[in-house]
C-alpha cells in the first residue's frame, strides 16, 4: 500500500487516502426512475473504472445524454498520448433543448418545499458518503489529483451539501416589514430561474456540486458545464442526485469540446431562460465570463485566482506556522485558488522559520501514488518554470526544491530574495512554487501582502490575536485565517473574493442567499384615497 502523506489536513478529511477497487455496483444501476432495459451499454454513465465508460455522457431530464451534436477526447495529463475515454459533448445547436428542458423543470420545482429539497439533499449526501473512496479514485483516474486530495475533495462535497440541507430554512426565510399603519409589506426571497454553474477540474467535486446544488436548493433549475478535464468526475453528481430522488430536468450537466466552448458559453448565457451563471476558475477567463454577462445583462458570481500571502510575525508559533505554509503552499501541487503564494516572514525569525519550513521538501512525480503529482497542463508547467528562471535570473535563490520540469511535472521550488519586478512576485503561480519575503515591521508585511491584483485568501500567524486582528483589518481579501492555513473551505462560511479573485459568495446561507432575489409584496388595508388627477 503506498504511503500518503497528509501535511497536517484536519482530522475529518483523514480518510482512508489508498486506492480503493469500485464495489461490483459502481455505476451499474439504472440511474433513478429508469430501467436497465431503456439503457444502452455504450448510454449509461461509466460502470467502472476497468469496463465500459465511453463515451461519457451528460445528464439531459434524468436520462444519460449522448446525442449531442459534439465530442472529444480526454486525454491522460501525465501522458498526452494515451486518451482516457470519449465524451459526448455538445454545440450551440444543442443549446435551445439544453436550456427548455430546465426552463420547464423550474415551472414545478421552484413550487417544492424546502423539506422535500432537504430530504433529497440529505440522500444524496448519505449516497456519496457511503460511496466517496469509489468516486474520490474516479477523480484520481481522471485528473492529476492524488487520492488523498481527491477524498479530501469529496469529503468536503459531503459536508457542503449537509450544510446546504442544514442552512436552507434560515436562508430563505423572508421578512414582514410594516411601513404604513394601513400597509404590511411582505419581503420573499424567490429563485431566479434556470442558473448556470460552470466548474473547473481541480477540485470537481466540491467546486461542481456548489454550482449547482446551492441554486438549486434556493429553488431554482440548474446547468452545469464541467471542465473538459473532468467530465466523467462531474458525473457525480448525476449518480447521487437522481437516486436521491431529484425530479427530471432539476439538474442538466452538459459537456463541451474545448473547440466549443467560447460560443456554447455565449449562447448558454445569452438564453432568455438562463437568468444567472456562477463561475468559479481563472481571472483570464472570468473576465470573458462577466463581459458576456454584461453584454446580456446577467447576474455573475465569480471565484477567481489567487496570490494568497501568509504573514508570519516574530511572536508566532513557528513550528505550526511553517507546518501551515507547507501545506497551503504544497497541497495538491498548489493547485488551488487559496494556495500559499507568499510568505512574508519577520526578519527577527527567518532563519529558524526557513530552516523548518524546508526540512524534508518533498518531490513531485507522474507516479500514481506519488504524494504531489504534476500540473494540469505541460503549458501550465512550462510557464511556471519561465516564472522561476525570470527571477532566478534577476537574483531570487532556490532554497528548497529545485527549477525542473519534466512533462506536466514541475517539481516543488521555494524562492527568496525575491523582488518587485520579478513575475512570481505577483502573478499566481498555480503550482507547487512560492516565495519568501521578510519586514521589519506590521506596515510593510500588510504592503507586500495586498501588494498584488487578487484578494481571495491569506494568513496571519501571531500569538497576539488583537494584532492579528488588526493586520487582517487591513488586508484586502475575502478571507483572511489567523494562526490557520490560507487553503480553507468551510460549508459554514461564505467563500469568495475581492480584487480580480471576484464577487460574490458561495457556501452556507449566503451561498443560498446569493441564488435569490427579493420581491416585495404590500398588502394595503383601507385607507384614505389617492390623490388621483380629475377634471
Amino acid at each position: 500500500m503506498p504511503q500518503m502523506v497528509f501535511l497536517n489536513f484536519p482530522q475529518r478529511f483523514r480518510c482512508r487516502m489508498h486506492p480503493v477497487p469500485p464495489s461490483p455496483g459502481f455505476y451499474k444501476e439504472p440511474l433513478h426512475g429508469h430501467s436497465a432495459s431503456d439503457q444502452t451499454a455504450e448510454a449509461v454513465l461509466p460502470r467502472n473504472f476497468n469496463g465500459p465508460r465511453s463515451p461519457v455522457p451528460g445528464l439531459l431530464n434524468g436520462k444519460p445524454f449522448t446525442s449531442g451534436s459534439g465530442s472529444y477526447d480526454v486525454k491522460d495529463p501525465h501522458d498526452s498520448s494515451k486518451v482516457i475515454h470519449s465524451v459526448s459533448s455538445i454545440t450551440v445547436d444543442d443549446v435551445p433543448k439544453v436550456v427548455d428542458v430546465a426552463h420547464k423543470a423550474f415551472k414545478s420545482w421552484k413550487k417544492s418545499s424546502v423539506v422535500e429539497r432537504r430530504n433529497i439533499f440529505n440522500k444524496a449526501a448519505m449516497i456519496l458518503r457511503e460511496r466517496l473512496m469509489e468516486f474520490a479514485q474516479n477523480e484520481h483516474e481522471e485528473t492529476t489529483s492524488t487520492v488523498g486530495w481527491a477524498a479530501f475533495d469529496h469529503t468536503l462535497a459531503v459536508e457542503s451539501i449537509e450544510e446546504v440541507a442544514a442552512a436552507a430554512s434560515n436562508a430563505l426565510r423572508g421578512e414582514v416589514a410594516t411601513t404604513e399603519s394601513h400597509q404590511r409589506a411582505y419581503i420573499n426571497r424567490c429563485p431566479f430561474g434556470v442558473v448556470l454553474g460552470i466548474a473547473p477540474w481541480n477540485a470537481p467535486a466540491t467546486l461542481s456540486q456548489r454550482a449547482v446544488l446551492q441554486p438549486i436548493m434556493a429553488g431554482n433549475t440548474a446547468i452545469l458545464k464541467t471542465s473538459e478535464m473532468s467530465p466523467r468526475t462531474h458525473m457525480y453528481l448525476a449518480e447521487i442526485m437522481q437516486q436521491a430522488g431529484l425530479p427530471d430536468g432539476v439538474l442538466t450537466i452538459v459537456h463541451v469540446a474545448p473547440k466549443d466552448a467560447p460560443a456554447v458559453t455565449e449562447a448558454l448565457i445569452a438564453h432568455d431562460a438562463v437568468m444567472k451563471v456562477n463561475f468559479t476558475g481563472s481571472t483570464r477567463v472570468g473576465q470573458i465570463v462577466a463581459q458576456t454577462c454584461g453584454k446580456y445583462l446577467k447576474p455573475v458570481v465569480l471565484e477567481l485566482g489567487g496570490k494568497a500571502p501568509a504573514i508570519v510575525c516574530e511572536d508566532a508559533n513557528l513550528e505550526h506556522a511553517a507546518n501551515a505554509v507547507k501545506f497551503g503552499g504544497l497541497f495538491h501541487s498548489g493547485q488551488i485558488c487559496m494556495a500559499t503564494q507568499t510568505a512574508i516572514v519577520h526578519e527577527a525569525v527567518a532563519d529558524k522559520f526557513l530552516a523548518l519550513l524546508t526540512a524534508n521538501y518533498p518531490k513531485a512525480s507522474n507516479d500514481k501514488d506519488a504524494v504531489l503529482r504534476g500540473l494540469f497542463t505541460e503549458t501550465s508547467a512550462k510557464r511556471v518554470k519561465e516564472a522561476i528562471e525570470d527571477a532566478v535570473s534577476k537574483g531570487a535563490q532556490i532554497i528548497a526544491g529545485e527549477n525542473k520540469l519534466e512533462g506536466n511535472v514541475i517539481q516543488p521550488c521555494l524562492l527568496k530574495g525575491v523582488t518587485e519586478d520579478m513575475r512570481i512576485y505577483r502573478e499566481e503561480m498555480f503550482a507547487p512554487v512560492f516565495s519568501v519575503l521578510t519586514f521589519k515591521d506590521d506596515e510593510k508585511a500588510i504592503f507586500y501582502a495586498n501588494d498584488h491584483e487578487y484578494g481571495l485568501a491569506a494568513s496571519v500567524f501571531t500569538s497576539d490575536i488583537d494584532r492579528g486582528l488588526r493586520i487582517a483589518d487591513e488586508i484586502d481579501s475575502g478571507m483572511v485565517h489567523i494562526n490557520g492555513a490560507t487553503v480553507h473551505d468551510h460549508p459554514q462560511i461564505p467563500h469568495g473574493g475581492v480584487k480580480r479573485s471576484g464577487f460574490g459568495r458561495f457556501n452556507g446561507i449566503e451561498g443560498i442567499r446569493e441564488f435569490t432575489h427579493l420581491k416585495s409584496v404590500t398588502v394595503n388595508f383601507p385607507h384614505a384615497s389617492y390623490p388621483a388627477p380629475s377634471s
